[in-house]
């Protein structure tokens, strides 16, 4: 019997639900090896072990953090795994035992969401992309959600760890929660963003068609949604400055309302510069609402067929697609039919099992 343990704090948020279902995966997968799971203190209900094998941890060094660097390296060595799995980089670098590293995108490479001073940005930037060519250079493997992204490590890394990498494909979600109505949406025809507004996921570029779009359909409206920051704040300044009328900036909202808000869209509208997976697009798939995404990184790969495209460089692009969707009799059915079949090329049993014959390996090599 081997020891695995897994680094799973902040499992509690939406980033952290592709660790929450891998763990629940493993308890189903693997009766014989001990898991061990460390959560943050403050989530430590999030996760209760269902499996006699699993067990939890705490720790109050949350990711990125100088505790991440100190005493979660103290706290893995009193632990004396066999192999760490990290599910977010770049992990402890005073960590020198045997680790499995998750990477879910290369967004923190490729791009800058500066807020506050540039220079202090640029320098945490490049701490950790040192902490992450280091953590890359002493994984065992690598997994990422998509070809795109192994392809893209690959490419970053010169080809010299192409052998670690290992692509285990993430998945989607029926959502569970009853649809709670959004009252800002309800009886309108609108089309619908979730997510965070960092510059990368290009949400200015949604708002700008709609706006051209408005034009054409005056019943049109939009519906954005995610934490109200310091992005969705210069967007939302712009609008009014602007005067674009019907632009609703929804903020945090529950399960419920999102999948309310994918039964009723007139379509899910993802304009991202860059993604790893984005499980939003098999969410709206599964509640039958039609999906406009750009074209770039993975997303065609994630979509496949059930989607209409856009050069997210191209506002014209993205409202011909609207129009497309809106003036074309039956294109909305045949998406809808299309992405229902898409979600079934997804699994995260499946992503669960390719996980642990990684493990596996790993522990084969490390034995040998």
């Amino acid at each position: 019997m081997s020891r695995i343990v897994i680094d799973a704090r902040r499992m509690n948020s939406s980033t952290g639900h592709y660790v929450e279902r891998l763990v629940h995966e493993l308890e189903a997968i693997d009766q014989e090896n001990e898991y061990i799971v460390i959560l943050l203190e403050k989530e430590k209900d999030f996760y209760v072990p269902s499996a006699p094998n699993f067990s939890v941890v705490t720790t109050t060094a949350d990711l990125y953090s100088l505790g991440e660097q100190t005493s979660l390296a103290l706290l893995l060595y009193k632990l004396k795994p066999d192999i760490v799995h990290f599910w977010i980089p770049p992990g402890p670098f005073f960590y020198f035992g045997p680790r499995v590293t998750t990477i879910h995108d290369t967004t923190l490479i490729r791009y800058e969401n500066i807020k506050g001073n540039p220079i202090v940005y640029r320098l945490r930037k490049a701490v950790f992309t040192f902490l992450l060519r280091n953590n890359i250079h002493r994984s065992k493997r690598i997994l990422v959600p998509t070809e795109y992204v192994r392809s893209d490590l690959d490419k970053w890394t010169k080809g010299r760890y192409s052998s670690k990498f290992i692509t285990t494909l993430e998945a989607g979600d029926m959502i569970q929660d009853e649809p709670e109505p959004i009252k800002a949406l309800e009886g309108k025809q609108f089309l619908f963003w979730v997510g965070n507004a960092f510059p990368y996921k290009n949400v200015s570029r949604i708002v700008e068609a709609y706006a051209t779009l408005k034009q054409l359909y005056p019943d049109l409206e939009l519906g954005l949604a995610g934490k109200k920051d310091h992005f969705y704040a210069a967007i939302e300044n712009d609008v009014n400055a602007r005067g674009i009328e019907d632009v609703y900036f929804l903020g945090y909202i529950s399960d419920g309302e999102k999948r309310w808000a994918f039964q009723h869209a007139c379509a899910y509208v993802c304009a991202s510069l860059s993604e790893g997976f984005h499980i939003p697009l098999l969410e709206a798939q599964y509640e039958s609402c039609p999906v406009i995404t750009s074209n770039a990184t993975c997303l065609p790969e994630v979509a496949a067929d059930a989607a209409l495209y856009f050069d997210p460089h191209s506002t014209s692009e993205l409202v011909d697609a609207a129009r497309k969707l809106f003036d074309t009799p039956g294109l909305r059915e045949e998406l809808i039919a299309k992405g229902h079949e898409n979600t079934k090329r997804f699994s995260w049993r499946k992503m669960g099992e390719e996980t642990h014959d990684t493990y596996r390996a790993v522990l084969s090599v490390i034995s040998n």
